[in-house]
């Protein structure tokens, strides 16, 4: 692996995906047999992106489609009209992505037989792992056809994913190879580093997975803090190996002189570190021998410092409590996007299909929809001309919530609005201004917090102002900025807010942003496909999330209870089974 870069990678607090186990249970089942209650049994499906399942009297057919790719199914509960079911189906949660799912259920009617053709079907519903897991306590239910039985379905996190280790290494008397063609180079100049490495058990080949900052001119380093997750480290097994290679850094090459490594465990490096100890490790480097093989050399030691595995309350965890993600969404308006009036704008839209806008719109709409608790999300414009009148930065609605609402907020005030047309030039420091004194001060009533995210055909022309801003900005308010790049233009200077080629975005005086706040991404990486831009620009959130409320010490409210389904079913309140129908336009993305 090729690294150039003298910064550490970041730390991280929260786990790239959340293991979920799905808890499945039934009310009020139906009797299809004449002398027996319902002997059943649930089938759980996943289906692709962009994928509908068919849907006969509002409910999924009785047989999965050819794309539907089946997960598990649970045990038969005998002769039981309300049956609570043992088996559990482990799910890989990522917020970023729509994972849709089709449950179905079945009464046993030829036992131990597979195929379902021989049991009777009594229903089934479709779902997204998102609408699961913002719901309240994590719990759906979802009506099975036209009689009163109905699915509870409940998402419970598994607490192992919460886990990271918190740990601080530094090593002593390290012994670097002389140069055999010039012995001036000895000892003196040495910038080491570290990787931390995981075992592949499949190809049996180790994968770096973290790597350390590089110190100058030292042979007894000691690097700083670093949090990773287990299941980045070890897949949330900590006696998986785990191996600490030691590198020298070479200023002018992509290729390292390895000092040494160490092998051990994440349970044995916390276990020997417990009480305050400071447990020591031989650093060792393969030497090879004059004629053949090779042995282990003594080349120092390891000494950690700190090593405790910690729990941090997940973004799941905070959105149980009520914690409301709130969206505010940035529209360029500017001359950046085409003439207007021209169907080559960037904003050209017909009845039968999405622009790049509106398709991002409603893409990110659906998934946030989920965690927002009220109408706080909003659309605004920048770059644009009303009436003939520049509008810099301006509202164009807001109380809204959801893919449609803020689709239909985009349509109203740009394609149908007959006094709107392109301005010059597109700002984007009086939008994030408005952002972060909005999130701010929404703060101090409610626990969110807010993704502002910009679309621009690229064209800003106060880029240097708006650095200062952001890095102020990433220290107060609960905010994340994603950026979207529209069209085909050059998006080099935009991506510059990322950070410098050290991987942080530094301010006017050269201080470094508190915590990373900003991610770009663009149309033209994925081909137009906004399920994926859209998935790639919410990758991060989850960990910015979290990340801000850890360092402001804000604590996960209590779980929000699930509602009373039973009352909720009787008088006809639940969600109709199977009934994705969202109003959505098709769209060519």
């Amino acid at each position: 692996m090729k690294h150039r870069n003298k910064s550490a990678d970041p730390s991280r607090l929260t786990a790239p995906i959340i293991k979920v186990d799905l808890i499945i249970q039934c009310k009020r089942l139906p009797k299809k047999d004449l002398l027996s209650q319902a002997d059943a049994f649930c089938v759980l499906w996943q289906v692709p992106n962009g994928y509908t399942p068919t849907i006969v009297d509002g409910m999924p057919s009785k047989l999965p489609g050819r794309q539907e790719v089946e997960n598990g199914r649970t045990e038969v509960a005998r002769a039981c009209v309300n049956p609570t079911f043992k088996h559990r189906f482990r799910l890989e949660y990522c917020f970023h992505e729509e994972q849709t799912f089709v449950l179905r259920v079945y009464d046993e009617d030829l036992r131990y037989a597979t195929d379902l053709k021989e049991h009777d079907y009594l229903g089934g519903c479709i779902f997204t792992l998102g609408q699961l897991m913002g719901a309240k306590g994590c719990t759906i239910a979802k009506r099975l056809g036209r009689e009163k039985s109905f699915m509870i379905v409940t998402g419970e996190e598994i607490l192992e994913t919460r886990e990271v280790l918190e740990f601080r290494f530094s090593c002593q008397d390290l012994v670097k190879e002389r140069n055999l063609i010039d012995q001036s180079k000895v000892l003196e100049i040495c910038r080491p580093y570290f990787r931390l490495e995981r075992l592949n058990k499949e190809i049996q080949s180790w994968e770096v997975v973290w790597k350390s900052e590089v110190l100058k001119d030292t042979l007894d380093p000691t690097w700083m803090d670093a949090r990773l997750p287990l299941q980045l480290l070890c897949h949330d097994d900590q006696s998986n190996p785990l191996k600490i290679t030691i590198w020298d850094y070479e200023k002018h090459s992509s290729s390292h002189d390895l000092l040494g490594f160490v092998e051990s465990t994440v349970a044995e490096i916390v276990e020997k570190a417990k009480d305050g100890g400071i447990p020591v490790f031989i650093v060792m480097r393969e030497k090879k021998k004059l004629f053949r093989g090779s042995k282990l050399k003594h080349v120092g030691l390891l000494k950690v410092l700190k090593a405790s595995v910690i729990t941090i309350p997940s973004m799941v965890q905070y959105l149980s409590g009520g914690c409301s993600l709130d969206l505010m969404i940035g529209i360029d308006c500017s001359i950046a996007n085409g003439e207007w009036g021209s169907e080559k704008n960037l904003h050209f839209s017909a009845s039968h299909w999405l622009n790049d806008y509106q398709a991002g719109i409603m893409q990110l709409g659906s998934i946030a929809e989920n965690f927002a608790r009220g109408k706080h999300s909003s659309m605004w414009g920048f770059g644009a001309k009303l009436d003939g009148h520049y509008r810099g930065c301006y509202t164009m609605q807001d109380r809204l919530c959801g893919g449609n609402e803020l689709l239909k907020a985009y349509d109203d005030n740009v394609a149908n609005n007959p006094d709107f047309s392109f301005g010059e030039p597109a700002f984007l420091k009086p939008l994030i201004q408005k952002a972060t004194f909005r999130t701010i001060r929404a703060s101090k009533r409610r626990q969110c917090y807010t993704v502002l995210t910009v679309f621009t055909a690229g064209d800003i022309v106060d880029l240097p102002e708006t650095v200062d801003l952001i890095c102020t900005a990433a220290e107060d308010a609960p905010m994340s900025i994603v950026i979207i790049g529209v069209g085909n233009r050059d998006f080099s200077a935009i991506e510059k807010l990322r950070g410098d080629e050290n991987g942080r975005l530094r301010d006017s005086r050269g201080i470094p942003i508190p915590r990373e706040i900003v991610t770009f991404v663009s149309f033209k990486q994925f081909g137009g496909n906004a399920t994926e831009v859209i998935a790639e620009a919410l990758k991060d959130i989850p960990e910015q999330f979290v990340e801000y409320h850890v360092m402001n010490g804000s604590k996960p409210l209590p779980v929000v209870p699930p509602p009373d389904f039973d009352r909720m079913i009787s008088n006809g309140k639940s969600s109709r089974n199977g009934s994705q129908t969202n109003g959505r336009r098709d769209s060519r993305k």
